[in-house]
């Protein structure tokens, strides 16, 4: 799984490769504006300046760093969860087969009781 600093190394190399530069956009770094500056053009949906090559560019990484980022955020979910889940999900097994375990040493000892009843009664 590749690390923060590849996806956006990646991020940085694919926006170089394209040269993209808009007037407005990318404060402090001249005219090449941010993948911040990209996504927000994106999810205000507003007209931008930017031609439609750099649109899809940026839309499509924005989509390739989000799937990065959930992918991750699913795994450690996952690994937290499982962590915190098993020590209670053994202590409920074992809990439930120590009542499972009485449960039929009485129901075994109630047949035997009852079984020696009909037998002298006969």
């Amino acid at each position: 799984m590749p690390s923060d600093k590849d996806v956006l190394g990646q991020a940085d190399a694919l926006l170089r490769r394209h040269s993209i530069s808009a007037p407005g956009s990318g404060a402090d770094t001249g005219a090449v504006p941010l993948l911040t500056d990209l996504v927000e053009h994106l999810d205000t949906g507003s007209p931008t300046s930017l031609d439609q090559p750099t649109s899809e560019l940026a839309r499509e990484v924005f989509e390739r760093v989000m799937a990065e980022v959930e992918g991750r955020l699913a795994a450690e979910l996952e690994r937290r969860l499982a962590q915190h889940l098993i020590p209670q999900v053994h202590a409920a097994v074992a809990s439930a087969i120590g009542d499972l375990h009485q449960e039929l040493a009485n129901t075994i000892g109630d047949a035997v009781k009852e079984a020696l009843e009909r037998r002298s009664l006969k």
